[in-house]
């Protein structure tokens, strides 16, 4: 359990009269499930999270539980590599212990929608357990929160709070970006999938493994369905007319982009990094 943090001076306090809170989704991909704790008076309303089962969560991704602006990332001895975003009207999300530096996904100043990746799950700062530690909260000014500015955690309309509660089986609705393309439902877990139409529609190829047989020609990509290969997030993609591209789990490229014009791929291998 995290140990707390010394409060610094604050911004601002909660209100008796606060704005609405945003529609806040839990930080995890949508229809993926969760268990979370709030433990005692030291880290209530706090949450602790961890994948349903606790079957390994390092490394998982971590994603915005609403649209706003990083605020803040930096590195604290107690909470490690964290993120603070702001939602508007007051409102923040802060996300401890994270796996990365806490610019590797995300900066100061950028815009996030509930669907960005800001993060990994890790084991940082204060604690030897990888899990996310959460907390809402509620600054009337300024662009930085403190551990007194906690409110009770809210995911899709339902209030996560109490002294010592335990919810085993909590399912992501964060799901603010709409449907996947039919294209990416279908490919099959663990697969790297290719489409030759810039909608994601069209299968030219699929392949769990390094170095497919054919070559296929693209316009975008989408690949592993959304789910990281243990180990291996990345695709290294190498184009017949020269030159490449590194496909990563949960950016932008990616979702796709390969560049436009049916470009030839001569073979792809999966990387933890490329």
């Amino acid at each position: 359990m995290l140990a707390v943090l010394a409060a610094g001076p604050g911004t601002g306090t909660a209100a008796a009269a606060q704005p609405a809170p945003p529609p806040f989704q839990m930080p995890f991909p949508c229809g993926t499930t969760w268990e979370l704790d709030t433990y005692g008076e030291e880290h209530s309303p706090a949450l602790d999270i961890v994948v349903e089962h606790n079957t390994g969560s390092d490394g998982l991704p971590v994603l915005a539980s609403a649209a706003g602006t990083v605020s803040a990332t930096y590195w604290d001895d107690g909470s490690g590599n964290t993120i603070q975003i702001s939602h508007g009207n007051g409102w923040f999300t802060a996300y401890y212990h994270l796996m990365d530096d806490p610019a590797t996904f995300v900066k100061k100043g950028d815009p996030v929608l509930p669907s960005t990746r800001i993060g990994r799950i890790g084991e940082t700062g204060g604690t030897d357990w990888a899990h996310l530690h959460y907390e809402q909260r509620y600054a009337a000014t300024g662009d930085f929160t403190y551990e007194k500015d906690r409110v009770p955690v809210r995911f899709d309309g339902v209030e996560y709070g109490g002294l010592n509660r335990h919810w085993p089986s909590v399912t992501s609705r964060n799901c603010a970006g709409g449907p996947e393309p039919a294209a990416w439902r279908d490919c099959p877990s663990g697969y790297v999938c290719f489409y030759s139409g810039a909608d994601g529609t069209g299968t030219v190829c699929r392949s769990a493994a390094d170095q497919p047989a054919g070559t296929c020609g693209v316009r975008r990509s989408y690949f592993n369905n959304g789910t990281e290969q243990p180990g291996y997030d990345h695709v290294q993609v190498s184009f017949r007319e020269g030159g490449g591209q590194c496909l990563h789990f949960g950016w932008a490229e990616g979702r796709g982009n390969l560049p436009a014009g049916g470009r030839t791929i001569d073979s792809f291998r999966w990387r933890g990094e490329c």
